[in-house]
């Protein structure tokens, strides 16, 4: 057992001022059994136990952190005594890009032996392997990296015994509230008497409960010829039976070369051998190149717990993370960076509130609740939505549509919220940062409580990004700018507005790109085309409610505009009308900056100029989309060159007619370069038009703030990043 004052490993004894000393004593009822008393006590060494464990210990409290599996403190190593899921050979792990900045911030990432994942891809199509393959969807700009799992651990576990946190070997027992409100567990030691912890705070690492509502099975392989490439594939329901449960499928690169781990996730009862020969099934009917390998490790199973719910993420006063709290994504099983992360917010939640646990326990779940928007919701709610999900994201595969686009990431790829938004950030000084950043904080909040009840993977995208959200590009930001145009501060309700705003720019995009193909004949239902309108009405309802509890007096302004949108989409949609294929991205930005001006109170004049210059940026946006799609690179609205012609969301037919587009999508390198040139130069000339109406925006704060906002759209196009002063 460690010794008492002592870290995992005998490291130095606490400082004065850091807290509550821990103590060692014994249990007035018992000669054989020992009370330790402790700031918190952390059931479970895992990836939430050992960050939760890390962040006490930086906040200047001394955790105990407790598990079976930590080093004996006679032969102590910084490994675990088995791997997390049990069975030699241990699986690899995808770590995504939020996963990777987590561990780079604990100092861990260069302990790590990390391979780089060369590209991201999603299969979604047929369970029958006889049938034509699924179209692939590749994630550019998707930052992922493998490691073993119990390196993954060590690390974590190695990073915690150098702290000042105290580690007890042990299995965690029973865990009561006494009279005082403190926490008391009993620890079971296999090599001496039970000890009794007493704690004012407990948080929960102690993975999935073996009731979980699912089924994770790995396993690695011997074969080559995948590269680098981790491949997600999601089968489509063999059934109309809206009570089938969804299965995804992986395949993934090792941490070593020649390795391969192939793995399957499913929510509700599942037999693991079934599970894992259906992974190799599919997984070689998609990829021949996994024909000759063969295994080179045992299974590893363990239950799925993916029924989160934030006010279920605190129960008898501890806080539940990771697995522990379902906090699981069930399309996929992936459960590291989620762990991570709530284990650092559960931490957080307890030093701010060291001497209030029942403010602990609100803050964590008001945390969790804007930290997990749209992912999760009630167990039972999710299994609806989820199922309903899945059966969306399969049908439409083959979509081109932004909006499926962007579930398709959304939902599924784990990489964190910043991956859902364009990179560029809008360039401004803290003191324009403060201005926007509270503005937005209530946009946020609005929209979100406004739709994810009832369509929770439609929240996730209406969250900005994990770094620098409130600089990037949203059509909030215009709206704000253009309501400082008379020098007044904004009215915070106007974030409703905002909000509104935001919500009928989403349902505007879930109508644009090509309609899908007629369904088949008979009784199916055509989910593709059911999803898209569902999403669309009901976005543009909500912002349509909005607007009249909140704006009555611009409601008119609001109609108009939503039927100013409809006609575009409309005529933009079918071959031989006339509408430009910026008309819509322009109308979608004048009328924030149109509004927020009549709005904010400025004079006629400046309420024209704003108009132009939101007309402009619209422009400019389609520009730069076709900028980066010659390019190759990834476009803001998630969609490659191809899917943009085919969906008429380019404005390259526009400027060299529809011929030469469909040529230069044949690759032809002399039209590819013409195309790019006639791209800048009109994404140029609407850059330009654009600055020349701020010019007429006397209010300096709301020049730069729509200026910001221009550069950021702008920025792909290559156009140098200095422009004109306010």
């Amino acid at each position: 057992m460690a010794r008492a004052g002592g870290g995992c490993a005998g490291g130095p004894a606490r400082r004065a001022g850091q807290g509550r000393a821990d103590r060692l004593r014994r249990a007035p009822h018992g000669a054989h059994a020992l009370i330790r008393e402790a700031d918190v006590l952390v059931v479970g060494a895992g990836p939430a136990g050992a960050a939760a464990a890390l962040e006490l210990t930086r906040s200047g409290l001394r955790p105990l952190i407790a598990d079976s599996r930590l080093p004996d403190p006679q032969h102590g190593g910084p490994r675990l005594v088995e791997p997390r899921r049990g069975g030699p050979g241990g699986h690899d792990v995808l770590l995504n890009q939020a996963t990777l900045r987590t561990l780079s911030a604990m100092g861990l990432a260069g302990r790590l032996r990390l391979r780089p994942v060369e590209s991201i891809e999603l299969r979604l199509g047929p369970h029958d392997t006889t049938a034509q393959l699924p179209p692939t969807h590749r994630f550019p700009g998707a930052t992922a990296s493998v490691c073993d799992r119990d390196d993954l651990d060590g690390a974590l576990l190695a990073a915690v015994t150098r702290s000042a946190a105290t580690c007890l070997k042990g299995t965690v027992g029973a865990i009561i509230r006494d009279e005082a409100g403190r926490q008391l567990a009993t620890v079971h030691r296999d090599d001496g008497p039970p000890v009794t912890v007493s704690a004012r705070h407990v948080i929960v690492a102690s993975g999935s409960p073996p009731s979980g509502n699912g089924l994770v099975c790995t396993r690695r392989i011997a074969g080559t010829g995948l590269g680098a490439r981790f491949v997600l594939h999601l089968p489509a329901p063999r059934t109309a039976d809206p009570a089938e449960i969804p299965v995804c499928l992986w395949v993934a690169p090792g941490a070593e070369e020649g390795i391969l781990t192939i793995g399957a996730a499913r929510v509700g009862p599942a037999d693991p051998t079934d599970l894992l020969d259906l992974a190799v099934t599919t997984l070689r009917a998609a990829h021949p190149e996994l024909t000759m390998a063969s295994p080179c490790g045992p299974p590893v199973t363990g239950p799925l717990n993916s029924s989160f719910t934030p006010g279920n993420a605190v129960a008898e006063g501890r806080l539940l993370t990771g697995d522990a709290a379902g906090l699981v994504n069930p399309f996929t099983g992936e459960g590291v960076s989620y762990a991570l992360q709530s284990g650092l917010i559960a931490a957080q939640a307890v030093a701010e509130h060291q001497d209030d646990p029942h403010a602990a326990g609100r803050a964590y779940k008001r945390r969790l609740s804007s930290a997990f928007v749209g992912y999760f919701e009630t167990a039972r709610h999710a299994a609806r939505r989820y199922h309903l999900g899945w059966r969306v994201l399969v049908s439409t595969a083959g979509s081109t549509r932004p909006v499926f686009a962007k579930a398709r990431r959304a939902v599924l790829l784990p990489e964190g919220l910043s991956g859902l938004t364009a990179a560029e950030l809008m360039p401004m000084d803290a003191a324009d940062v403060a201005t926007l950043t509270p503005f937005l904080l209530a946009c946020d909040e609005v929209a979100v409580s406004t739709v994810r009840k009832q369509w929770p993977f439609i929240a996730r995208l209406l969250i900005a990004g994990e770094q620098g959200p409130h600089r990037r590009l949203r059509p909030a930001a215009p709206f704000l700018g253009a309501l400082l145009s008379a020098g007044k501060l904004p009215d915070i309700t106007r974030a409703t507005l905002a909000a509104a705003i935001e919500l009928a720019t989403l349902g505007a995009l879930s109508f644009l790109g090509p309609m899908p193909p007629e369904p088949e004949r008979g009784r199916t239902v055509d989910w593709s085309l059911t999803a898209g309108v569902l999403a669309g009405d009901f976005l543009l309802a909500q912002a349509t409610r909005l607007v009249a509890a909140s704006a009555p007096d611009v409601a008119w302004s609001f109609a108009d505009w939503l039927g100013e949108l409809a006609v575009l989409r409309a005529r933009r949609a079918h071959p031989g009308h006339d509408a430009a294929a910026g008309a819509v991205f322009a109308s979608l930005l004048e009328f924030p900056a149109r509004i927020g001006g009549r709005l904010g109170g400025a004079p006629p004049s400046v309420i024209e100029a704003l108009r132009e210059y939101g007309e402009q940026c619209g422009h400019a946006f389609m520009h730069a989309e076709d900028a980066l799609a010659l390019r190759g690179e990834r476009t803001r609205m998630d969609l490659d060159l191809r899917s943009m012609l085919d969906g008429r969301l380019s404005a390259i037919p526009d400027l060299l007619g529809e011929d030469a587009a469909s040529a230069a999508l044949d690759g032809d390198p002399l039209l590819l370069g013409e195309a790019l040139t006639a791209t800048l130069k009109a994404g140029f000339a609407a850059r330009n038009a654009a600055e020349t109406a701020l010019d007429r925006v006397p209010h300096p704060r709301s020049a730069r703030i729509l200026r910001a906002f221009l550069r950021a759209v702008t920025q792909p196009m290559g156009f140098p990043p200095q422009s004109r002063s306010a």
